[in-house]
């Protein structure tokens, strides 16, 4: 029956991307697009009569950002499932703040597509919420990815660039500085503790010092190679570790 289909609105300022996107909706029938919008001033006249249970919004538009939509819906309706659209994948870190499900690339691929019509449902039922592993997107040349923050070992600065070491595969290699990833990471645990490193406080194993005091590592669980500890960090990473980890 209706009543139980997930109501969708879909919000993209090329008119193509919403045929498209609503296309590939068709296909599931548990999934029902209750309205269309090519602005965040049309789609705010639709939520003030219709009801939704997700929303589909394209980054980047006139007068107003998709960002500053899914605000606008956590405040009047906070049990809306977020999915960004975006043709640039470097929106993922600014984007997490918003608390989506998930982020598509356009042009967006059945596959992948199937995948975040999971993530509603499983949003939706909100079973086992309160377990759900916590994400955060990670934009990389080969597209957008949302991985578990127990996933990650650390991250190291390589280059121009930030390596995610996981447990789980190989790394994942992103544009995003240092300085931004320690800014979404840093209230899950993560803490930066050199200029190049940013490590989870939980897979810590020993500290220690090396040539009488003048450098320091970090040993961290299942990782052959020490990380590296700045001087100036060392006093803070000593106080947070102190009592989960021997320091020698």
């Amino acid at each position: 029956m209706q009543k139980n289909k997930i109501r969708v609105i879909l919000v993209d300022d090329e008119p193509y991307v919403l045929d498209t996107v609503a296309a590939l909706l068709q296909e599931y029938p548990d999934f029902s697009v209750v309205g269309t919008a090519e602005s965040r001033d049309e789609a705010l006249e639709i939520l003030e009569t219709t009801a939704i249970d997700a929303a589909f919004l394209d980054i980047q538009m006139p007068n107003g950002s998709g960002f500053m939509l899914a605000s606008d819906i956590h405040k009047k309706l906070p049990g809306v499932s977020i999915v960004f659209l975006t043709g640039h994948a470097g929106f993922a870190l600014e984007g997490y703040d918003y608390a989506p499900v998930d982020f598509l690339v356009k042009p967006v691929k059945r596959e992948r597509f199937a995948e975040t019509l999971q993530r509603i449902r499983d949003h939706q039922s909100g079973s086992n919420r309160s377990s759900e592993p916590i994400k955060v997107g990670i934009s990389t040349d080969d597209g957008m990815f949302l991985i578990d923050v127990n996933d990650i070992v650390y991250l190291e600065k390589k280059n121009r660039k930030v390596a995610v070491i996981r447990k789980s595969g190989e790394p994942l290699m992103t544009s995003a500085s240092m300085q931004e990833m320690e800014n979404v990471l840093s209230e899950y645990g993560f803490y930066r503790c050199h200029q190049s490193c940013l490590i989870p406080l939980s897979m810590a194993e020993s500290l220690s010092s090396e040539e009488v005091g003048r450098s320091y590592r970090l040993t961290l669980k299942g990782v052959s190679e020490p990380i590296p500890v700045s001087r100036r960090k060392m006093p803070e990473l000593k106080r947070l570790l102190q009592e989960n980890i021997s320091v020698l």
